[in-house]
């Protein structure tokens, strides 16, 4: 398995005191067969979470965690060494540097010379359709343009796996396609994925779907995800 979560507790507490259990016995698996996952779910019913738990962002939860046969300890230097030697992660809040401009934004923190990062930038914003963005600050672009930076700059990591928090979601349609067919090219070329969104026409992408009910996964076939908001 290249990722494997084995009955996975996840409990809110106050002083304490647990106010909400949001996963109980979640199991998740993610072999080598497979190339693309998408998660589904309820507004609140815990998909962000899941993701951080993935990435190793979270640590405090029950259950074990498991990379190719070999447990990860949940320790926050070693999670974030896993993090940066394996995963990007295209998040809802952006997180980009409101300081610095869009190449900046993405070769921050690459492993790569910084003339190889910067021909790698200049080449993900083209295809993300940003081409002539590198000296744009973030507060000169749009949401949807702020989301693609974000995407290009995981692209340009180049990670064994990717993982995407609703990775189109202030996209119009033509560029939603755009990311897609990215997305597909890059998991047909290895690359796994791991996305959360409600959108079911996303989800299609995939090459399996799993809802988070009654705190676990289950398994979804296409035609019947669709989901609630």
């Amino acid at each position: 398995m290249i990722i494997e979560l084995v009955n996975v507790k996840k409990a809110f507490k106050k002083k304490g005191i647990v106010e909400r259990i949001l996963f109980e016995n979640l199991n998740f698996s993610f072999d080598d067969r497979l190339n693309s996952i998408a998660i589904m779910g309820r507004s609140g019913s815990g998909k962000t979470t899941l993701l951080n738990i993935i990435s190793g962002l979270d640590i405090k939860y029950e259950g074990t965690y498991e990379s190719k046969g070999s447990p990860l300890v949940k320790n926050t230097a070693k999670m974030a060494k896993y993090r940066y030697n394996n995963i990007a992660i295209i998040s809802q809040k952006y997180d980009l540097l409101f300081d610095r401009n869009v190449m900046e934004n993405i070769i921050i923190g690459s492993k790569k010379k910084k003339a190889s990062a910067k021909a790698d930038a200049i080449f993900y914003l083209d295809l993300v359709g940003l081409k002539g963005y590198e000296n744009k600050k973030i507060y000169q672009l749009s949401g949807g343009e702020q989301q693609r930076v974000v995407i290009a700059r995981a692209l340009a990591k180049e990670p064994s796996i990717l993982i995407a928090d609703e990775p189109t979601g202030a996209l119009d349609e033509e560029s939603e396609e755009k990311v897609l067919e990215i997305f597909k090219n890059l998991s047909d070329g290895g690359t796994k994925i791991i996305m959360v969104t409600h959108s079911s026409k996303v989800a299609s992408f995939c090459d399996v779907a799993f809802i988070i009910k009654d705190k676990k996964l289950v398994l979804k076939e296409f035609e019947t995800m669709d989901v609630d908001l």
